[in-house]
């Protein structure tokens, strides 16, 4: 750290459900668990970075680190709609305390790509009522851990929606053969970030059925997770 600025942060970065493990409460877990599924497999307990944080923060720290970036779980915190979970809110306290405590700046990141399960059943991330829900959050997160957090981030890569939309109609073009009505197979070049696998064209009336059953018989055209190729309109939302 010579080379650089005494205040300079050098770090590393996770986002929660894909370290954390047993993220049950989250949009992502749901769509996980169903078969076929547009995840290339179910996150489960992953490197069980919720239980294993210190290990975690003494590695970063030991290599040098002095920053680390993270998300807090939203699902996690608010399980339910409007509901708060008091435990949760301690888990991440203490995280935040333990990164002070190693000489690392915590950099908090609201949401990263997960969302409450509860949140796409009433419209998720192509309704007004999301920014609204997500402010909500996240005045209770600020309320309540604001004096630990150094830095916080809203959002993680906000333009994804967008993207993956872009992503699926080039694919969708492709999966005619030159115009000539032949279907082709399902590419690797189709698996993106966070293991979604947007090669599953051939398969997707399948998903769309277990993706209305994974959301109590939701209608799958109006399951919008935060991953969703977003429309125009649902972009304004976020």
């Amino acid at each position: 750290m010579g080379f650089f600025p005494a205040d300079f942060l050098l770090g590393a970065a996770t986002a929660a459900h894909q370290v954390e493990g047993n993220n049950t409460n989250s949009d992502f877990w749901a769509m996980e668990q169903v078969s076929p599924s547009m995840f290339k497999e179910p996150s489960g307990i992953c490197v069980d970075h919720y239980n294993r944080y210190k290990e975690d923060i003494d590695l970063l720290a030991g290599a040098g680190l002095n920053a680390y970036r993270f998300s807090i779980e939203w699902a996690r915190i608010e399980p339910e709609k409007g509901v708060f979970d008091k435990k949760e809110i301690e888990h991440y306290r203490t995280v935040l305390r333990y990164c002070r405590e190693k000489g690392v700046t915590p950099i908090v990141t609201m949401h990263h790509f997960s969302s409450p399960k509860w949140l796409i059943t009433e419209g998720g991330w192509e309704e007004y009522s999301a920014s609204g829900y997500f402010a909500k959050y996240c005045k209770y997160v600020v309320r309540e851990l604001g004096n630990e957090m150094a830095y916080v981030c809203t959002i993680n890569e906000a333009n994804m929606g967008l993207q993956l939309e872009k992503i699926a109609r080039n694919m969708m073009a492709r999966m005619t053969d030159a115009g000539a009505g032949t279907p082709v197979g399902d590419t690797p070049k189709g698996e993106v970030q966070v293991g979604v696998n947007t090669g599953m064209a051939g398969r997707m009336a399948a998903v769309m059925a277990e993706l209305s059953r994974a959301f109590g018989g939701m209608d799958p055209q109006k399951i919008h997770h935060f991953l969703s190729g977003r429309t125009p309109e649902g972009d304004k939302v976020i």
